[in-house]
């Protein structure tokens, strides 16, 4: 039975004393680790590990409208790598929105060096891989978003106006990289630390944060201190603190007989009610999700899952660990709600090593959002992955790119989410659903608590399948694009012939297999085989009537299709283009030719002057690549014609240094 109780700032409060950060500089002490020793790889450099970060804010004053400055004292335990000794630390630096006023260690004062975006801590001692060393900020954060026309960034403040803004609420928001704008730190995904954060607020107000409350304390001035702590390693980004006048409903869900876990909405007092039963999403919907991810993915990894619902929030959720943040529209959101509790296994438990790697985080939260509707319905299952399909159709049409490492201002766009969502769905079509999930745990195992790079989980996918599937990571995720079939099929005798071209520029071809639907007098019969060619055709014996064929009738590959009708040409026997396409030293060119044949590859400046000529030979039908590496060439276009016994073809490529 799952108990949930409502009760609005009903905290226990204990007249305890404050609990003060120690000054240290010690060597010991130990942290949960990264499982995959190839992690270290791809850490950011710098020469020390974050062990644990703890922070104590004095928010009481913003929050009453007395200043739009808060003071704050951070401590850093830290350890050196084994390269050489540690004489200081670099941190990210902001100087603007956050400035560190002083440093020690042991009492003893630290000198400080402001350096662009670093901010160097110099150490009074040299230490030596084994070590572990502390050092404690204090710092002063502006925000000049309430006071000048710059936004607000890191830390947000509101004040009650009765319009937009009904409860006073500050908060803070980090992702990507805005932690250091509230907070000293090493602000990087790839350096996970265990944290503490502490907030004075005055009476009234709740302070919610990462991991489990371990103390409120009174202080006997007006104020409450709200001590929480996090218990496992998780990055900067994921760290936060939101205050607000919040009604607590809380529920429990049973990991384990004697194993328990809090589940909370952090919500306005009005939306209490809601909060306990609302008939789409309340915090029993929240813990049947848990139940549902647990039972696909392993146990919830964490102590405690609870949302603050707010505004005013110009995202729609995100997923600090364990204290997920939720734009108050979408605080019973069922589809926002099961995407931002997903994350907490994929991104939270099992994190991005670097930003390139971002759809690691999205495209798994967005699959496994669709998968929590396909427990509850197929057809809403169905409508949500076309809904995806459709998004990122629309946003590629005019933005194309790969979902690894997105340029600038793309980290957070549709590839990401939506067609990361669907190569995993393509995956689970190709591999089947015992192996998918038997992959996401083992992928979970492998790095858990840890950092993972989009080749780590590539590695699992062929570590469980027993075979390299390097080559649909190469397509789907490395390389823009998708792919756009025209397809035709033919009867002859028993004999059924279906001819398919991919069509798309600047992408890959495809290799991924194919399902034909062939119907027949009221049944279907389903028709394998594997597509890789630009121009492909295939036999397949069928001795009954055809009444029509259906090319991946189940929809299980992102694409689009088009039959050809009596009105379009024939395949040309021959095709030619090149990837990458512009490229800077050497590009692809990849051909198909419908028979044997000799070929010539010839590459001519845009005046018509020959400047190679490649004798292929004589080569079988089908599919062939070559690279063409374009040293020695100056930047332009250039013709590349392919000359077979079947006639010739001539495509753009153009070469930028």
């Amino acid at each position: 039975m799952n108990a949930k109780s409502l009760f609005i700032c009903f905290f226990i409060v204990t007249p305890v004393a404050f609990a003060q950060i120690k000054n240290a500089l010690y060597t010991g002490g130990d942290k949960q680790m990264v499982s995959s020793e190839e992690s270290i790889n791809y850490v950011s450099p710098h020469a020390y590990d974050v062990l644990k970060y703890n922070l104590y804010m004095d928010w009481y004053a913003v929050l009453q409208n007395e200043s739009l400055r808060y003071n704050g004292i951070m401590e850093i335990t830290f350890r050196p790598d084994a390269t050489s000794p540690l004489d200081s630390i670099n941190l990210d630096n902001d100087g603007v929105y956050l400035r560190v006023d002083s440093a020690f260690a042991y009492n003893r004062r630290l000198s400080l060096n402001s350096n662009g975006s670093r901010l160097i801590v110099y150490l009074d001692t040299n230490l030596v891989a084994g070590d572990t060393g502390v050092v404690r900020l204090y710092y002063h954060v502006t925000n000049p978003g309430l006071s000048n026309s710059s936004p607000q960034k890191g830390f947000y403040l509101y004040y009650r106006d009765g319009s937009t803004v009904f409860h006073t609420i500050a908060y803070t928001m980090s992702e990507p990289s805005d932690a250091h704008y509230w907070m000293p730190c090493y602000d990087d995904p790839s350096d996970k630390a265990l944290s503490e954060i502490s907030v004075r607020v005055p009476d009234g107000f709740v302070a919610a944060s990462n991991g489990r409350l371990a103390a409120t304390t009174n202080n006997h001035d007006g104020s409450i201190t709200y001590d929480w702590v996090e218990d496992f390693p998780i990055a900067t980004y994921l760290m936060c603190a939101t205050v607000s006048q919040f009604a607590v409903v809380q529920g429990t869900f049973v990991r384990a007989p004697g194993d328990s876990i809090p589940v909370q909405y952090y919500v306005y007092p009005e939306d209490s009610a809601a909060a306990v039963s609302n008939g789409s999403c309340d915090v029993d919907s929240v813990i049947s999700m848990i139940k549902f991810y647990s039972s696909i993915y392993g146990p919830y990894p964490f102590e405690k899952y609870a949302m603050t619902c707010i505004e005013p929030f110009y995202y729609g959720g995100m997923e600090h660990t364990t204290i997920t943040t939720v734009k108050r529209n979408y605080e019973f959101d069922r589809r926002v709600v099961a995407h931002e509790l997903a994350h907490h296994w994929w991104g939270d438990n099992v994190t991005l090593g670097t930003w390139k790697d971002i759809w690691l985080n999205e495209g798994f939260a967005t699959y496994s959002e669709a998968m929590q509707q396909q427990h509850l319905s197929e057809s809403d299952f169905h409508s949500e992955m076309q809904y995806y399909e459709a998004q990122f159709f629309g946003e590629y049409d005019t933005t194309k790119y790969a979902a690894y490492a997105p340029p600038p201002g793309l980290i957070f766009g549709l590839a990401e989410y939506y067609k990361g969502a669907w190569v995993l769905h393509m995956l689970r079509s190709i591999v089947g659903d015992s192996t998918f999930f038997d992959i996401m745990k083992t992928y979970r195992a492998d790095f858990q608590f840890g950092n993972a790079v989009t080749t780590d989980f590539a590695g699992d996918v062929s570590k469980v399948t027993g075979s390299d599937m390097s080559w649909f990571f190469n397509e789907w995720i490395f390389s823009p694009g998708y792919p756009i079939y025209s397809y035709t099929y033919r009867r002859s005798g028993d004999t059924l012939n279906f001819t398919v071209e991919q069509n798309q520029v600047n992408a890959p071809f495809f290799k991924m297999p194919i399902d034909l639907g062939v119907y027949s007098g009221g049944t279907t019969s389903i028709l394998h085989f594997t597509d890789s060619l630009q121009l492909q055709s295939v036999s397949f014996f069928f001795s009954g009537t055809i009444d029509s064929v259906s090319f991946d009738p189940s929809d299980k590959i992102l694409k689009l299709t088009s039959p050809w009708s009596d009105s379009m040409t024939s395949p040309s026997p021959v095709t030619i283009t090149s990837f990458p396409n512009p490229f800077s030293r050497s590009t692809t060119i990849q051909y198909v030719i419908a028979g044997d044949s000799k070929v010539t590859i010839e590459v001519y400046d845009i005046l018509g002057r020959k400047i190679r000529s490649i004798e292929q030979g004589y080569q079988s039908a089908g599919f062939h690549d070559i690279t063409f590496d374009a040293v020695g060439l100056a930047s332009g276009a250039y013709l590349c014609r392919i000359v077979t016994a079947f006639g010739d073809r001539t495509t753009k490529i153009l070469l930028e240094k």
